[in-house]
């Protein structure tokens, strides 16, 4: 059973061998890999080229700059194998990742095989995240389910998604992409493009296994916040919510509310933690405040916080969501600095 791993590249080069030497490292042979140089401006096409001339099961295929949706997509156009496997350049995976999906993808026949990952912070500190439970899930109502908990978590979760949105370190059988006429929508459009890939995937798919395995590392690399730091996030996550609500909007609203509620909430304490946090350590004349109270006054986070259950949720995220309720926005502020300084 082939797989098709598709490695997008764009202005990696400290971090593309270190991918690469992990996917040879793989215990599982029967792969190829097709790295997508996206256009980019350093040494990464020659260390693409490279990779080709060191192992036959490497392609490189040269595009000018798209994006990393696009990029992604010319690497399904060039894949040959029966699953797709989607992998970061700056991320790596364990030797045993391939096989222990190939397993589960020859022992339930699935179209989807997902674990968990870990997260790998600049210092090297390593933190896991898995699965609630391993499971295999069959037919539409089974699967409306996963797809469901990939939006968000019921408010008794302690994480926000049950099952990452992420398309990374996954198997997805490639006639189903195929069949459906799947692509990834650009970054620049929808500021999370795997989100919408796995909504389209699983509403065409059969069945779906969960396995308890999290040897995909997922890298949060160091960079200053002045260059993550996007004005406009919490605009590109109202685009992203709409796009979703979208296309949950098929199913009964009370089996998703709640869940797209939590994505909604979630995205906007993450966004106002980002801003205070650019505010404090980069830029202390940007206008915090003002910022956070045009957050908070957005229809459609006043909306899914007006029923919403906060009492239910973790501990610490309902303290913050009462005080998003509230507008209590120099609280929330207070909080996330007491977070910051003693967690």
């Amino acid at each position: 059973m082939k797989i098709s791993v598709v490695i997008p590249v764009y202005r990696v080069e400290w971090y593309l061998d270190r991918c690469m030497a992990s996917l040879v490292a793989q215990t599982y042979s029967d792969w190829e890999a097709i790295l997508v140089d996206d256009g980019s401006p350093d040494r990464c096409p020659e260390l693409c080229d490279a990779w080709a001339v060191r192992d036959g099961r490497v392609r490189v295929v040269h595009r000018e700059n798209g994006g990393l949706g696009m990029a992604r997509n010319s690497g399904i156009e060039a894949a040959a194998g029966e699953y797709l496997l989607f992998l970061d350049p700056d991320d790596y995976c364990e030797p045993e990742l391939m096989n222990r999906l190939a397993v589960a993808a020859e022992e339930q026949g699935a179209d989807l095989i997902l674990g968990g990952h870990t997260l790998v912070d600049a210092k090297g500190r390593k933190r896991s995240q898995i699965p609630p439970e391993q499971r295999v899930f069959q037919g539409p109502e089974e699967m409306r389910e996963l797809l469901i908990h990939t939006v968000g978590s019921p408010p008794e979760d302690p994480l926000d998604f049950r099952y990452s949105m992420t398309v990374c370190g996954r198997l997805y059988r490639r006639s189903v992409v195929e069949a459906g006429g799947l692509w990834f929508v650009s970054e620049r459009r929808l500021i999370s493009e795997d989100l919408i890939f796995n909504l389209d995937f699983l509403e065409r798919a059969d069945s779906a296994a969960v396995i308890s395995d999290a040897s995909y590392c997922y890298c949060t690399n160091s960079g200053s916040l002045s260059k993550r730091h996007r004005a406009d996030r919490f605009e590109q996550d109202l685009t992203l919510f709409r796009a979703v609500r979208e296309r949950l909007e098929r199913y009964p609203e009370g089996e998703w509310r709640l869940c797209l509620d939590r994505l909604l909430i979630s995205r906007a304490r993450f966004d106002i933690m980002q801003e205070a946090d650019y505010h404090d350590l980069e830029n202390p004349a940007y206008p915090l405040l003002k910022k956070t109270e045009e957050i908070l006054r957005t229809p459609e986070l006043r909306d899914a916080l007006a029923d919403y259950p906060w009492r239910r949720l973790p501990r610490m995220q309902a303290v913050f969501t009462w005080c998003m309720k509230r507008r209590m926005p120099r609280t929330m502020l207070a909080l996330i600095r007491l977070k910051r300084r003693f967690l």
